[in-house]
């Protein structure tokens, strides 16, 4: 037996040796897998990123030249236009052809094409394809939108005069754009200047008579003067977009928006980094993805969406992971790496902490060193404002006024939240007429806006007296007024409703505004988090922060109910103490 002893620990270090070692392979296998689809993934998303951003600029092209029509009062001359694209179609290779194409009634169509046979172009009548897929005189119909300017015209002769409506694609593409007034794409197409196996499509802007769309669909009919359009080859489009990325990964183009046998577009050959019209069998690797949705984007071109069916070429990097033998040899290491792993995981949270106390000093610093001078600029507001005649004046000074006030706003928030990470923000109640006190805190909401916006107060039950901490219910009263107030309409219509009963007190603050995204409601007491649908009004997405971090402190609760365009209620209780 005492000569077996020394073995029993060998055994044991060996055993528990191996079995970590094969817990070590799994899990090593298991994150060079997913490292594996992640890099993948990420290829996968430039793509369609520097796609979607090739196709932007494009469609950012027609607009301005919309905008040149616009600023033109819409009569261009062939001139002008010629001259204005110029420099567009040396920029951005993948433009084929942009082009002007004027509505033509059936009772002007021979004015018309004498007028244009009289610049130049002694042949020029609108023109057709026929079933054969030549060009003949356009037939009989009660108008006709055919292609008038033209830039490149080399090349692309054969599209000059083309009748756009005699073609259903092109035709529904129009009338789209016609009746929504915005940009519209069409679907596949072959090219009345293609010579060659592959597809194109059109990209359509409406104008109309006047310098605005007009606001209903029968107007917008009735008001018609043309479209400016942009040709593009897919091939040309996709090339030149992916021309600076090779990641050796395949895709295919698909318009989800057309009927089925109409959608495929082309598929991209990352080795020749060109596309073609050639269908392929796909060679998706499950390793990469698992399912469609993993390796498949959408763009979104004209009201379009394009999807792109992504799959790793023949020559895309492999897998190796490390085998069972190997992570066996380098189990007999596998304390020196928990070591390290618990020595670099000690320094990161030592680093944390330096961060967090950096960030809490960075906040008590810009507090204190800014408070002064915001007090400063709030006293020579109110000292102008009381020696000012006039009213140009005034309201200038009330614009400092505000504007000072929110910042100081902003300064009490980063303090607040200072203090409470610290662990120095404190909870000092006092006896408070409650009605009174959110009365005043209500008149300083309204002077720290440009406008004095309503605030409708309501009271319930006996608020003279209330044991309360005024620092942090000011904090919380005064980020939710004045939320309501921001995220409302041009005239807020904002509630204050104040309930005192025996064991609480409830305060109510309900707007009109906006609404909040039922997806962001999870995140609203985040600091620094905003809604997705704030658009362009400031702020910073620390006012909840701050009022969930008071309540917490004040024993208090916050509710929040709200619907997108119809407004938010956020309702604070607070226990009553005696």
């Amino acid at each position: 037996m005492p000569t077996r002893r020394p073995k029993l620990p060998i055994a044991i270090t060996l055993l528990l040796g191996v079995g970590l070692s094969i817990l070590a392979t799994l899990a090593v296998a298991r994150w060079e897998r997913a490292n594996y689809r992640l890099q993948f993934q990420r290829q996968t998303d430039s793509l369609a990123t520097a796609l979607q951003r090739s196709v932007n600029r494009y469609t950012d092209l027609l607009l301005a030249l919309g905008d040149f029509y616009t600023v033109s009062e819409q009569t261009v001359s062939r001139t002008e236009f010629n001259r204005f694209v110029q420099r567009a179609l040396k920029t951005y290779p993948g433009i084929q052809a942009l082009e002007w194409a004027p509505v033509v009634s059936k009772q002007d169509r021979d004015t018309f094409e004498a007028a244009i046979q009289a610049e130049g172009y002694p042949i020029f009548q609108i023109t057709e394809r026929e079933s054969r897929g030549g060009l003949i005189r356009a037939s009989s119909r009660p108008y006709y939108i055919p292609v008038t300017y033209l830039q490149p015209l080399t090349g692309n002769e054969l599209a000059f005069g083309y009748d756009l409506t005699s073609d259903p694609t092109r035709r529904t593409a129009l009338e789209t754009a016609r009746d929504s007034g915005q940009i519209s794409a069409s679907g596949r197409i072959r090219l009345v200047q293609e010579n060659k196996n592959q597809f194109g499509f059109l990209v359509f802007l409406p104008l109309y008579n006047g310098s605005t769309i007009p606001l209903s669909q029968a107007a917008r009919r009735d008001q018609l003067k043309g479209y400016l359009l942009g040709v593009f080859r897919v091939s040309d489009v996709v090339e030149e977009s992916l021309e600076a990325l090779n990641y050796n990964i395949d895709f295919t183009l698909h318009d989800q928006s057309a009927a089925n046998p109409e959608q495929f577009l082309g598929r991209y050959d990352a080795a020749t980094q060109t596309v073609s019209t050639e269908v392929i069998q796909s060679n998706a690797d499950s390793l990469q993805c698992p399912s469609f949705i993993d390796c498949a984007h959408t763009l979104t071109i004209g009201g379009r969406q394009w999807t792109l069916a992504f799959t790793p070429a023949v020559n895309y990097p492999g897998l190796t992971p490390r085998s069972a033998l190997s992570m066996l040899v380098i189990g007999l290491l596998l304390t020196i790496f928990i070591a390290r792993y618990l020595f670099q995981a000690q320094a990161e949270l030592a680093r944390t902490r330096e961060l967090s106390e950096a960030k809490i000093r960075l906040f008590s610093m810009v507090s204190h060193e800014l408070r002064t001078p915001l007090s400063t600029i709030l006293l020579s507001a109110q000292a102008l404002e009381a020696d000012s005649q006039s009213n140009n004046r005034q309201r200038i000074y009330g614009r400092i006024r505000a504007t000072a006030k929110r910042m100081n706003q902003l300064l009490n928030d980063l303090l607040t939240l200072s203090r409470a990470e610290s662990g120095k923000l404190q909870f000092e109640p006092e006896l408070l007429n409650l009605q009174q006190y959110c009365q005043q805190l209500i008149e300083e909401v309204q002077f720290s806006f440009e406008t004095f916006p309503a605030i409708d107060f309501t009271t319930s039950g006996d608020c003279q007296k209330a044991y309360i901490d005024p620092q942090l219910l000011r904090a919380i009263l005064t980020n939710l007024l004045s939320n309501a107030v921001k995220y409302s309409e041009t005239e807020p219509k904002v509630t204050l409703d104040l309930s005192c009963r025996y064991h609480e007190i409830a305060i109510q603050v309900k707007d009109q505004g906006i609404g909040i995204p039922k997806a962001d409601q999870d995140n609203l007491y985040e600091a620094f988090y905003r809604g997705t649908n704030v658009g362009d009004i400031r702020g910073t997405g620390l006012g909840l922060s701050v009022v969930k971090v008071c309540l917490t402190l004040h024993q208090g609760a916050l509710t929040c109910n709200s619907r997108l365009g119809h407004g938010t209620t956020f309702k604070v209780t607070l226990p009553r103490i005696d």
